[in-house]
């Protein structure tokens, strides 16, 4: 194997995609964290302990009330 194709074959680590600013939706603060969904939802951690009860029924995934989405807690 030629020395281009093996350089071009190898598996760049994955960046993560994080957002710049984290502006939660509910109270519209910016945080050094929130609970984000890929379709730009952004809820910080007291208004998701606020609104646990309609995000999520067992405590271990919540919906994003803008598209449906499960997401994970990050406690599987």
């Amino acid at each position: 194997m030629s020395e281009d194709l093996r350089q071009s074959t190898r598996k760049l680590p994955r960046r993560r995609r994080r957002p710049l600013v984290y502006e939660c939706v509910a109270c519209g603060r910016e945080l050094p964290f929130c609970w984000t969904c890929p379709c730009g939802f952004m809820i910080c951690s007291d208004c998701m302990e606020e609104n646990f009860w309609g995000m999520t029924c067992n405590g271990i995934v919540w919906t994003c009330p803008d598209c449906g989405s499960i997401r994970g807690f990050g406690n599987d």
